[in-house]
């Protein structure tokens, strides 16, 4: 895809739109330490549109705590966790935005898990088209569906003009590509089938202004998973 670390910059400003579900009563409730029992609660805008849970083993949890954004009011967050085959996740409605398990021993716990990296999970929506796209990504990888529903590997960022980027999963073939064109559909779908059996990837791309590669190697534990549930993220608005 052309120029997609550039429009992955410029997509991430727009702002969120749809209607909140998460003013309706939630099966579970929880409060945070920055709750304020004086001030008013309001729910926030989602752009996931569901009142069940999105896998069958799935809990949905309404946070409530202070808004730091404004400091007057409380929010409530809908945030879903579970497993999905045997992996762990969690979803914020709001946006898709959480993470999925991607080392044996991640908890999803933000400080027990400070020596691991797990796949991050995002959505963004273009405000222009009201189309959303969303994404899985860990480290210099970024997989994900674009608005279109074609699928997209981006590599790294702000990469040296001219430059290549590249991947290799185990010992296969590394596949190759510009930085500014991107891997082609064809690409995609075999490298997106090699992950999602794979056991690691080696990521290469050029850094501007340094013009030497910069290489990084990436646990695809979780990967496989990880990709059907921003799947089911992707489909659900819709």
């Amino acid at each position: 895809m052309k120029n997609i670390g550039r429009t992955v910059g410029i997509v991430t400003g727009l702002m969120f739109s749809g209607m909140s579900f998460a003013d309706s009563d939630c099966p579970h409730t929880s409060y945070d330490s920055g709750y304020k029992k004086q001030l008013p609660v309001v729910g926030r805008d989602e752009l996931i549109k569901t009142s069940t849970p999105l896998f069958a083993n799935g809990k949905i949890t309404c946070v409530i705590g202070l808004n730091y954004r404004k400091m007057s009011e409380n929010e409530k967050l809908r945030i879903e966790t579970g497993s999905f085959k045997d992996i762990k996740y969690r979803i914020y409605y709001t946006d898709g935005s959480g993470s999925v398990q991607g080392d044996k021993s991640s908890t999803l716990d933000t400080i027990k898990d400070l020596h691991v990296t797990n796949w991050s999970t995002g959505c963004k929506v273009d405000g222009m088209e009201d189309k959303h796209w969303c994404y899985i990504q860990k480290k210099d990888l970024m997989v994900g569906i674009w608005k279109d529903g074609k699928s997209f590997i981006s590599i790294g960022s702000e990469h040296f003009p001219k430059s290549n980027i590249a991947i290799r999963v185990d010992q296969k073939t590394p596949s190759t590509a510009s930085a500014e064109n991107g891997f082609n559909n064809k690409q995609t779908t075999q490298i997106i089938e090699q992950l999602k059996t794979g056991s690691k990837a080696l990521t290469r791309y050029q850094e501007w202004p340094y013009e030497q590669n910069k290489d990084q190697s990436i646990d695809l534990y979780g990967f496989a998973e990880a990709w059907e549930i921003i799947n089911t993220v992707y489909q659900n608005p819709n």
